[in-house]
C-alpha cells in the first residue's frame, strides 16, 4: 500500500486551476457604450466673471462639460472694449492671436479642438484700462460641435463697464497714520512698476521730482517723503465716493514705482490708470521718450508677480515666485 501512495501524484487534475472552467460558466456579453447615445442638452455650461484683481481688471471664463460625451471644435470669441489693454492670461499655454479691433471693439478669438467628458476649461484674461471716463462692455460667445455633429452656441451675458476719472481731495494726515492704515482689515494694495525703456540710464533725481509734480497736480496731500531713498508718500480723498486712498511713489532698481492702498479696489485701478499715464505723457512731452511703447511694465507674464529690477535689453529674467523666465523689452 505504502508503494501504491508513492507513485500518486500529489496534485489530481481535478485540483487545478484550469480544470475548473466549465461549460457551464457563460460569458455575458457587455454593451457596447458609444458617445452618441449621451444626451448633451443643457449640459455644457458657460461662466464668466469680471473684477478688480491686483493692479489689473480680470475677466474670468468657464466653460463646463457636464456631459458624458466630449465636445469639438470649440472656439471662444471674447468682445472688449477698445479702451481695454490684454496685459497677460492664463493659462500661458493657450495661444491668443493679436487682437482685432473694429468700431472701438476689440476681439480675442480662442480655439481648441476638444473638452473631453466632465470636464472644464477655464481662462483668465488680465486687462489694463488705458483712458479714463469711457464705458463700454465684455462679452464671450462660444461655439462648439456636439456628440451629434452639430453647432451649438453658448452667449454670456454682456457685462457694462465704466472707468471714471477719480476727483482728490486733499487730507492732512500725521506720518504715524500710515502703518495703521495700510494694515486696517480689508485694505487692497495695489502697485505698477514701470521701467523706462532708453539708452541713458534712469536719473533717480528727474524721475522723482517728476512723481512728486505729478501727486500735487492731482492734489493729493504729501505726507512724508525721503530724499536720499526717493520714496514720497501722499494721502487723499475721492470726493465722489469718500474713500480714503494712500498713494507712494518710488525710484528703485532703475524702475519707477507708483503704489497705492485703499478699501475701494476699483477706485485704485482708475488711480493706477491716471497716474501712471500723467507719467507717461509727461516723458513724452518732455522728449525723455518717443512713445508709451518705451515703457514696460515690471510683472511676470504667468503669475504677475513684480520684477526685483529693470534688466538690460534683450535679457532674459527670472520670476522669483513661479520661476518663469521671459524678456521684458
Amino acid at each position: 500500500m505504502a508503494k501504491k501512495e508513492n507513485n500518486n501524484n500529489p496534485l489530481q487534475a481535478h485540483d487545478l486551476v484550469f480544470f475548473k472552467a466549465k461549460d457551464d460558466i457563460k460569458t455575458k456579453e457587455i454593451d457596447k457604450y458609444t458617445f452618441e447615445k449621451v444626451d448633451q442638452e443643457d449640459k455644457i455650461k458657460l461662466a464668466t466673471d469680471y473684477r478688480p484683481f491686483g493692479s489689473h481688471l480680470q475677466y474670468s471664463i468657464l466653460i463646463d462639460n457636464q456631459s458624458l460625451a466630449p465636445i469639438t471644435e470649440m472656439k471662444i470669441k471674447v468682445k472688449l472694449p477698445a479702451f481695454f489693454t490684454l496685459a497677460r492670461y492664463y493659462p500661458t499655454t493657450i495661444s491668443i492671436p493679436r487682437l482685432k479691433a473694429e468700431n472701438n471693439i476689440k476681439q480675442i478669438d480662442l480655439e481648441f479642438d476638444e473638452l473631453n467628458e466632465k470636464s472644464n476649461k477655464q481662462i483668465h484674461l488680465h486687462f489694463t484700462p488705458n483712458s479714463l471716463n469711457t464705458a463700454g462692455e465684455i462679452r464671450t460667445i462660444v461655439t462648439y460641435v456636439n456628440n451629434k455633429d452639430t453647432i451649438r452656441v453658448l452667449d454670456s451675458k454682456p457685462i457694462e463697464i465704466t472707468i471714471e476719472e477719480i476727483n482728490i481731495e486733499p487730507k492732512v494726515v500725521p506720518s504715524s497714520f500710515i502703518r495703521d492704515f495700510a494694515q486696517q482689515q480689508g485694505i487692497k494694495k495695489v502697485i505698477r512698476s514701470l521701467g523706462i525703456g532708453i539708452k541713458d540710464p534712469l536719473d533717480p533725481e528727474i524721475y522723482f521730482e517728476i512723481l512728486e509734480q505729478l501727486f500735487f497736480t492731482r492734489n493729493f496731500q504729501l505726507v512724508t517723503k525721503d530724499i536720499n531713498k526717493k520714496i514720497l508718500w501722499y494721502f487723499g480723498t475721492e470726493s465722489n465716493i469718500m474713500e480714503d486712498i494712500l498713494a507712494i511713489g518710488q525710484i528703485l532698481s532703475n524702475k519707477v514705482e507708483i503704489i497705492a492702498s485703499s478699501l475701494n479696489h476699483s477706485l485704485l485701478i482708475s488711480f493706477l490708470t491716471q497716474i501712471s499715464n500723467d507719467f507717461k505723457d509727461h516723458l513724452i512731452s518732455n522728449g525723455i521718450v518717443k512713445s508709451k511703447d518705451d515703457l514696460y511694465e515690471l510683472e511676470c507674464k504667468n503669475c504677475g508677480a513684480i520684477f526685483p529690477y529693470f534688466p538690460q535689453k534683450s535679457e532674459s529674467i527670472e520670476c522669483k515666485n513661479c520661476n518663469y523666465s521671459q524678456i521684458v523689452w
